[in-house]
């Protein structure tokens, strides 16, 4: 019997912070939706209104609910947390990023339900989220590494109550077919665009990236594309101005569907500090672009190294642009690489063995009912 078979009593509860438009934010909404799909009668709990993803999360077939923080607005404050999980009575419950992880911490250890815990972050980690992964009946994590870093930064280790689910890809790449850009895009003599989708925050280094690729050789003809939102924004507009390639920086803001994006684009490109397993470049792979990122956290297990990208030693800027310069200057490379991308991203990254996984494990809860 499979999951899509199955017409189960199973309810599911997912915490959230804050519906912020984030990898997490969409990751949330996306098992939400796919384990409802399969039979679970699942909420979302958020703790705090106003998020960009809140009109998307209401309609979706789920029930939402919001906490009452009254005139306070933050992520840290969950009012009658406990008297909704009582009335819900779930069987499962899901912290989904790291506030919702921490508040768990702080829930009854002999519940009426399986209490989950989720790692999905590079940072490190303050003590409730520690007192969390400890205290759980069950830790998911989305890369093998952060499984790894647990057990060696933090001396956790649940080898028999933990579970690798790499992140499900939330967009549909099967029936939109790319296209090449109309003014020559791939035809190895016009201008090679780089793409970054992510947050403007320090550990992301949109900047390093500007840096990378104003030292290009002149012969390469490029154009950079970053999508996003964040603090670290303006600096980046700012370093692009002085080294005089402001014209080949695009700065896109929040893209609500970064698909197109994707399809102009010849090259993904990722100098991040830290990571856990990053959704922009599961999508680039879908999307069939080559991948050059520095290897940092769960970024390895996104792609294929010397097959369907290249993964750079962490902080080797050098080695970086070369790997760029080989992309660029080589059409049939770049066709190899992404016909590698695609069959890679998706054999490793389908939302529906994401969604499987997650019903599975929330299933074996109901015996603690």
């Amino acid at each position: 019997m499979t999951a899509e078979d199955t017409v189960s009593p199973l309810r599911v509860v997912i915490l959230q912070d804050y519906l912020r438009n984030g990898g997490t934010e969409q990751q949330t909404l996306a098992i939400a939706e796919e384990i409802a799909k399969l039979g679970a009668e699942t909420h979302i709990i958020v703790f705090r209104r106003g998020g960009v993803l809140d009109e998307r999360a209401a309609s979706l077939p789920i029930t939402l609910h919001f906490l009452n923080q009254g005139p306070l607005k933050t992520d840290w404050y969950a009012p009658g947390l406990r008297a909704k999980l009582k009335s819900i009575a779930p069987h499962a419950v899901l912290p989904m990023g790291r506030m919702a992880n921490c508040l768990t911490s702080l829930l009854p250890s002999k519940a009426p339900y399986s209490l989950f815990s989720t790692f999905r972050t590079g940072r490190s980690i303050p003590f409730l989220y520690r007192r969390a992964l400890k205290r759980a009946d069950h830790i998911i994590a989305n890369s093998q590494e952060a499984l790894k870093r647990l057990a060696d930064q933090y001396g956790i280790k649940r080898a028999n109550n933990s579970t690798v689910i790499y992140n499900g890809c939330i967009r549909d790449f099967e029936t939109v077919i790319p296209s090449f850009h109309p003014d020559g895009k791939g035809s190895g003599a016009k201008r090679i665009r780089f793409c970054s989708v992510s947050m403007f925050r320090p550990q992301k280094q949109q900047i390093r990236l500007i840096q990378i690729c104003s030292r290009l050789p002149k012969e390469i003809d490029w154009e950079l594309a970053l999508a996003g939102e964040g603090p670290t924004r303006v600096a980046c507009e700012e370093e692009a101005r002085r080294l005089g390639v402001s014209d080949r920086v695009r700065f896109l803001g929040l893209l609500k569907d970064p698909r197109s994006l994707y399809f102009d684009s010849d090259i993904a490109v990722h100098t991040s500090d830290l990571e856990s397993l990053p959704n922009f470049l599961v999508e680039a792979q879908m999307a069939g672009l080559p991948v050059v990122a520095y290897d940092v956290n769960g970024v390895g297990e996104t792609f294929l190294d010397q097959k369907s990208g290249f993964l750079i030693p962490h902080g080797n800027e050098f080695e970086f642009q070369k790997a760029l310069e080989k992309l660029a200057q080589n059409l049939d490379l770049r066709l190899q690489m992404s016909e590698q991308a695609r069959y890679y991203a998706q054999d490793n990254f389908s939302l529906k063995s994401q969604s499987d996984a997650y019903f599975r494990l929330f299933q074996t809860s109901i015996d603690k009912d």
